[in-house]
């Protein structure tokens, strides 16, 4: 079931399954600013990634001795939520464990994601609830994709990225099946503006990766330079990609409190690099924003 919340400047809808966002439209202009899932390019659009973000190694994760088959990009993002709060100016959507859940990731938990509007921003906010009594262990990462003003694949250049950072990004290198392989990580340059231009080559490398968590803020704007949305997190890794190499009409700017394995990790799930840990009975609030401009 999908649910829909609006006010003077935005409309959103959200999907039960996977409490994925499926639209986010200006209602001054009626331009749809998400993705909208053809499978040409990618039939997602926002999918949450929890509790794991990319690959794991050999598919599997480890805790006390015992493994797990863990999907990439974790388990929550094909599961039903259920709409637990709504109001003028928010939906939350709520999903805990199940008997399948505790197959691949052994742990109680209960996760929400409220999406808020305020004026012309989207909020979103996550919230992780240890419902067990030793600690929870988690990745988190947030995955929209928004749409290329007036796209034609034939353009040398399809738009631009703005960042809060001068210099460059500093892509991790991935190996095949999307571990991370340290020796292979890369410059990416940003021009005198902090600005990275959109090609159909800027993702030959398949997803821009930087986890030195300096960047705060990544503005999308169209070919003239005019910004489109500025997306703002406080996460230690940004994801950037885009399918085709860059040839498609829509990027991915993603928040990660998390990561996928390095080629060679086999250690405990709970020691992986950029893991959250929640205590019992606790939560940890996790969110990110999207501003969209006239």
């Amino acid at each position: 079931m999908k649910h829909t919340l609006q006010n003077e400047h935005l409309a959103i809808c959200v999907d039960e399954q996977g409490a994925e966002l499926q639209s986010i439209r200006q209602l001054s202009s009626q331009t749809e600013h998400l993705w909208q899932g053809d499978p040409q390019y990618w039939n997602g659009q926002s999918p949450i990634l929890f509790p794991t973000v990319g690959s794991v190694c050999e598919g599997i994760i480890r805790h006390q001795g015992r493994t797990y088959e863990m999907p990439k990009h974790g388990l929550v993002k094909n599961m039903p939520f259920r709409l637990s709060q709504s109001d003028a100016q928010s939906m939350t959507f709520t999903v805990g464990n199940d008997e399948n859940t505790l197959l691949h990731y052994p742990f109680p938990f209960e996760l929400s994601i409220t999406y808020r509007l305020r004026e012309n921003v989207l909020e979103v906010v996550f919230q992780t609830t240890n419902t067990g009594t030793e600690p929870l262990p988690f990745h988190l990462g947030a995955h929209p994709a928004l749409n290329l003003p007036d796209f034609n694949d034939g353009d040398d250049i399809h738009g631009f990225l703005m960042f809060d950072i001068d210099g460059k990004l500093v892509g991790n290198g991935l190996k095949p099946g999307g571990l991370l392989w340290p020796e292979g990580s890369f410059d990416v340059l940003l021009d005198e503006n902090r600005q990275l231009p959109l090609t159909n080559h800027t993702f030959d490398c398949d997803t821009i990766l930087d986890s030195r968590g300096l960047a705060r803020a990544c503005t999308l704007l169209n070919k003239v330079k005019k910004p489109v949305a500025t997306v703002r997190f406080d996460s230690p890794i940004l994801a950037l990609w885009a399918p085709c190499g860059g040839q498609a009409p829509f990027v991915c700017i993603e928040p990660w409190w998390g990561c996928c394995d390095r080629y060679d990790y086999h250690g405990e799930f709970s020691q992986r690099p950029w893991t959250n840990t929640v205590g019992a009975n606790d939560t940890k609030r996790i969110s990110y924003s999207i501003e969209i401009f006239a």
